[in-house]
């Protein structure tokens, strides 16, 4: 491998400077919930989190304002995410879930700032946009994971989805169904095996669903904008 192709790898396995935050991303939501009925699976995925943090803030390090301020914000929702198994307390995971709300905001936030300030569409844009997607539903996975750790009946289960509605308010036992929610939401599919039984779980849901039309409508609209710009000089 030459040097170059070297850096690119550590910059972000070739897909730009996203590319490791992407990939994270993804093992969140399609590697982290399998996990959830494995031995050591909740550590598995506590360790995929913390994957997460550091893409992000090697992905912002030019930026070292950014940097700073997500390190601090992970560290406040990742100390209690990991003693979170080990107390018998719900707001360890209420701090946890609130502290990744403002972290995943952030981190939303600076890529999107990326993506409306570049003039041509690049590997990053395309990667950024992606992952400012992915985020969307993180983001809203997380609030519906607070929502449940303070009313544990914030949410109708179909039995079929296999998980005792009375043990939602353990952290990792929602972990994987209000992840797969969250993205059934955002993509407006709603297949109706996991459906909002309060008034205000309804209106995250409500928003969420919105954002995700909101989130690609204007983005796709950037980049085509973008292309087309560029193709004209």
């Amino acid at each position: 491998m030459h040097e170059t192709g070297l850096r690119r790898f550590i910059r972000g396995a070739w897909l730009g400077k996203y590319g490791w935050l992407l990939l994270a991303m993804i093992s969140t939501f399609f590697l982290g919930p399998a996990l959830a009925d494995v031995r050591y699976g909740l550590r598995i995925a506590d360790a995929i989190a913390v994957l997460v943090v550091i893409a992000a803030i090697v992905a912002v390090t030019s930026r070292k304002l950014h940097a700073y301020a997500l390190a601090v914000i992970a560290f406040i929702a990742l100390v209690p995410q990991l003693i979170d198994p080990y107390v018998e307390s719900t707001w360890t995971g209420i701090v946890a879930n609130l502290g990744a709300v403002c972290f995943l905001l952030y981190l939303m936030g600076v890529i999107l700032q990326d993506i409306f300030t570049t003039r041509q569409v690049t590997v990053d844009t395309l990667v950024g946009a992606l992952c400012g997607y992915l985020l969307v539903a993180a983001t809203f996975a997380a609030i519906f994971s607070t929502l449940i750790l303070i009313n544990e009946n914030s949410f109708l289960i179909a039995p079929g989805l296999d998980v005792n509605p009375s043990n939602l308010h353990f952290q990792g036992t929602h972990f994987g169904v209000l992840t797969y929610f969250s993205v059934i939401t955002l993509t407006t599919v709603g297949y109706g095996d996991v459906v909002p039984a309060t008034t205000v779980a309804r209106a995250f849901v409500s928003a969420e669903a919105v954002s995700g039309q909101i989130f690609l409508t204007v983005i796709v609209a950037r980049l085509v904008g973008m292309h087309l710009t560029s193709a004209k000089s």
